[in-house]
């Protein structure tokens, strides 16, 4: 089936049915994934899937529905029926279509077909070969949180009636394991994955079982530090638990309603002058690129933080509307043809730092070095900053002890900026993507 003109036939019959604007968001894929266990396959499961969404607007009025049923007697009924919902709707002036920009999509190498062809009995191989790696890298190991495959296939199309008619092909592929160390009272878990669109990328079999061991292995003998305030170093894997509680007050719905204590921030300092942080959906190959938001706008580099300075929220077309702003918006479907677009960054790069990670610890003669972050973080109402941790207490430059039981609290913005050093450590591999850095000082809640 021409899944394209599918779309683009159902967009005209929603303007024959009298909508002044339609959009359709179609997906059609696939998935497979696996797990094992003590050398077992647990759980397999394989799906094909396809659906789409339809958004109409009629007098400003909005109606959306979606469908998996792509009959042609059940479209005509769904296409109808969507239009006559934006009838029974509140109008509002800010109600319609993005207004789009002439371009054209790049091609960001998102696509493995070799993907298809991988038998499952190879997959089934590497789960079960990083778990027996993962369970023999230490005595101390001693039990599995299983071995895991995963690969998708999806076809993304919108297409609406002001001209804008994308399709893109992309996959996606990860594998990883789980393991326990420790007995009784004294358990530690450790986990690592490597996921990537092409196969040809996934880090080798011996490094994730290696690192997911290496993890649990090494927080054995935790425990929580007196209460005091310290230097703190987040390690670049957990400072994206740090970003993601301040990308959530930059959001322009909240800063619309002015619910978040970055409201009146634009174009003022906000972070340290190290940090400059980026939303960029278009590095070739990323598991976290995009040609085109949820939206249909075609996707680019914008610069959220420039050198400690706010330059812009995070809209979608409707929030800016709302607050009467013009700026390059960014969506995402969260749950993809089922929903409508709303803003949400798509790919977060927090520029890379000059220094050497292990020479930042090696400069502190009592701090925490940040492995993990658990629970709330920032408020994005107050700016108040609080979050279970756990990692390694530093002493005089060198690794001491590991460490659990703790809780990091402060003031967003004053911890934001005392960011005095940043690591030149970068590993982009997922959506939120930091150097480690340092926080000159930072209160940690432990015992006593």
């Amino acid at each position: 089936m021409d899944y394209k003109l599918l779309a683009e036939n159902i967009v005209k019959r929603a303007l024959k049915y009298g909508a002044d604007e339609a959009e359709v968001y179609l997906e059609n894929g696939r998935m497979f994934e696996l797990s094992v266990r003590n050398g077992d396959v647990e759980n397999v499961k394989q799906a094909a899937s396809k659906g789409l969404g339809l958004r109409v607007y009629k007098e400003n009025k909005p109606g959306f529905s979606y469908t998996s049923d792509f009959s042609e007697q059940s479209l005509e009924e769904f296409t109808k029926k969507t239009v006559q919902l934006s009838l029974v709707a509140d109008p509002q002036p800010w109600n319609a279509l993005p207004d789009f920009k002439e371009g054209k999509i790049q091609d960001l190498d998102l696509y493995d077909p070799y993907i298809s062809e991988i038998e499952s009995e190879k997959k089934i191989k590497i789960a079960k070969e990083v778990e027996r790696i993962s369970l023999a890298y230490d005595k101390r190991i001693t039990k599995t949180g299983g071995g895991s495959f995963r690969d998708t296939e999806i076809e993304t199309i919108i297409v609406n009636s002001k001209g804008v008619s994308y399709s893109s092909k992309s996959t996606g592929i990860s594998f990883g394991v789980g393991v326990i160390a420790g007995e009784g009272s004294d358990m530690q878990s450790g986990y690592w994955d490597s996921s990537k669109r092409h196969f040809k990328n996934l880090d080798t079999i011996e490094n994730v079982a290696n690192k997911a061991a290496k993890e649990a292995v090494e927080k054995l003998g935790a425990r929580p530090v007196e209460t005091q305030k310290a230097p703190v170093v987040f390690d670049r894997y957990s400072a994206g638990a740090f970003w993601w509680g301040i990308l959530g007050a930059m959001n322009g719905d909240r800063v619309y309603k002015k619910t978040t204590f970055l409201t009146d921030y634009l174009n003022k300092p906000v972070a340290s002058e190290l940090i400059t942080i980026s939303d960029d959906p278009t590095i070739p190959g990323h598991i976290s690129s995009v040609p085109f938001d949820g939206e249909g706008n075609i996707t680019r580099k914008n610069i959220l933080i420039d050198k400690g300075i706010l330059k812009m929220f995070i809209y979608d077309t409707i929030t800016a509307r709302k607050a009467g702003v013009k700026v390059n918006t960014m969506a995402q479907r969260f749950r993809g043809y089922r929903t409508l677009p709303s803003a949400y960054f798509l790919n977060i790069v927090v520029q890379n730092g000059n220094m050497n990670r292990e020479r930042i610890i090696s400069e502190i003669k009592n701090g925490f070095y940040v492995k993990g972050i658990r629970g709330a973080g920032t408020d994005a109402t107050t700016g108040n900053f609080s979050s279970g941790a756990s990692g390694f207490w530093i002493e005089n430059g060198e690794i001491a002890f590991p460490v659990d039981g703790v809780t990091l609290g402060g003031n967003a913005l004053d911890m934001l900026e005392n960011i005095d050093v940043v690591a030149n450590d970068l590993d982009i591999r997922e959506d939120i993507n930091s150097p480690s850095f340092k926080i000159a000082e930072v209160t940690i809640g432990g015992k006593g």
